[in-house]
């Protein structure tokens, strides 16, 4: 009767409205709600099967020390620390210090490097005047070109002989890409476990069509866009936009003045709490559940006749999404009860911030234990990434199991300090005001 209660409560919340229109924006702006003709197909011999990421010496080595000068010379590197893109640019002294790993790397010279940087590159060219250009053969091999003159005469070129020393090894590389990554302060392609995206391949028929068969056989079609709605889903909502949901509810008596009431009710502190946890938590994955299957049902269509699999859905929304809405609805009650203050916006807002961010240069940041939101961002081009799925599984299984176990362990915190409240033993707010005053005075008498 009272899980009924909070439940209607929640339901029927402007709130929990607000939160379904939230979602169902979110997730249809990333196209995860209509799968519709993107379909998977069996490989044709003949076709472009595209590419895959290799860690393949001989590939990554050329790439990365190309894309390290070109950005060099510019002094302007891409970055992802820990939000969305960033360009870094160098002091001299660093600068100074890149010149000195491309000259390790390619046995030139360090002031020779170093004196190509800028805009308007520091080189002299015979007969040549005005700003000049680098461009690259694609092979690691570079061309200085002058600006033509204005005769439109031929453009003089100088040759680099740019690449990788025979006597590199991969090893000593990919210690001087970790320290170019360093420099950068984190989060750039020159980190020793993203070393593996300039190891672009293309893949064979053979490798696509075992790549179909596994999306048919371990995924039934329908897991791989499942998994894909999942992603989006997880990533965008239901890690943080649950906890407006919880610290709204959770305040909503108080603020209709129906906490002593509550206070004072027979049920015990942890069925209260749990069944208002449980309400919450049902309406949040209710409309995982119904927008899962609005995803899941564009596909059905194209794949008449197939082996199907249709409870899928089912099992990405309570496996995948349900830990990190559990986590997101947790923190928001028991913040909110903690403090009586919605300060849990912010803790979840920067917690998913920053998880959010953290990108997917790997498959093992992506299933890290400590992920938020796994993440798993491969549609059909890449045959679902089904592998690495199968591969991570076990990965997935202790991060959403850590998540599940931590939201638990909040709500019995939760409950706690609702029954100290309940019996007058604890004014959370109060005593965290008191807290934060004892600090400004201890720093206040140290001053004096």
């Amino acid at each position: 009767m009272l899980f009924l209660h909070e439940l209607k409560k929640t339901i029927f919340s402007i709130s929990y409205i607000l939160f379904v229109i939230i979602a169902v924006l979110a997730i249809f702006s990333q196209g995860a709600l209509n799968f519709s003709g993107d379909k998977i197909s069996k490989p044709v011999i003949g076709e472009d099967y595209g590419t895959k990421n290799e860690d393949l010496p001989e590939t990554v080595m050329p790439a990365a020390l190309q894309s390290l000068y070109a950005e060099f010379v510019e002094n302007n590197y891409t970055c992802y620390p820990i939000g969305s893109i960033k360009n870094v640019k160098l002091n001299d002294d660093e600068q100074m210090r890149i010149a000195e790993i491309i000259a390790d790397i390619t046995g030139m010279n360090t002031d020779e490097i170093y004196h190509i940087q800028g805009s308007s590159y520091d080189i002299s060219l015979e007969g040549v005047s005005g700003d000049i250009n680098l461009q690259s053969d694609g092979n690691g091999v570079f061309f200085i070109l002058g600006n033509e003159n204005e005769n439109e005469k031929t453009i003089q070129e100088e040759r680099i002989d740019f690449s990788v020393r025979e006597d590199m090894s991969y090893t000593e590389f990919k210690e001087l890409m970790q320290e170019v990554d360093d420099i950068l302060g984190g989060g750039s392609n020159y980190a020793a476990e993203s070393l593996i995206g300039f190891g672009t391949v293309p893949r064979t028929y053979e490798e696509a069509d075992a790549a179909y068969e596994l999306v048919k056989s371990s995924d039934k079609i329908t897991g791989g866009y499942a998994r894909l709605f999942s992603d989006y889903a997880v990533a965008i909502v239901f890690s943080f936009f649950p906890v407006f949901l919880a610290i709204i509810i959770s305040t909503k008596d108080r603020y209709a003045k129906m906490s002593e009431l509550i206070y004072t009710r027979k049920a015990a502190g942890i069925k209260i709490v749990l069944m208002r946890y449980l309400a919450i938590l049902t309406a949040v994955m209710l409309t995982a559940v119904i927008l899962s299957y609005i995803s899941s049902a564009t596909v059905w269509s194209m794949y008449t006749g197939m082996e199907l699999d249709y409870f899928v859905p089912l099992a990405y929304d309570f496996g995948w999404i349900m830990p990190s809405a559990m986590t997101a609805v947790a923190v928001g009650m028991f913040l909110t009860e903690l403090t009586n203050t919605p300060v849990a916006i912010a803790v979840q807002g920067i917690w998913w911030f920053i998880d959010m961010n953290m990108g997917m240069e790997s498959v093992s940041a992506s299933y890290s234990l400590l992920r938020l939101a796994p993440r798993h961002n491969a549609g059909t081009d890449a045959y679902f990434r089904t592998q690495d799925f199968i591969d991570n599984f076990s990965n997935l299984l202790a991060n959403r199991l850590l998540f599940a176990g931590l939201s638990v362990i909040l709500v019995i915190g939760t409950a706690i300090v609702f029954e100290a409240k309940r019996k007058g033993k604890f004014n959370g707010n109060e005593k965290i005001k008191r807290a934060f005053a004892n600090i400004r005075n201890c720093q206040n008498q140290s001053q004096a």
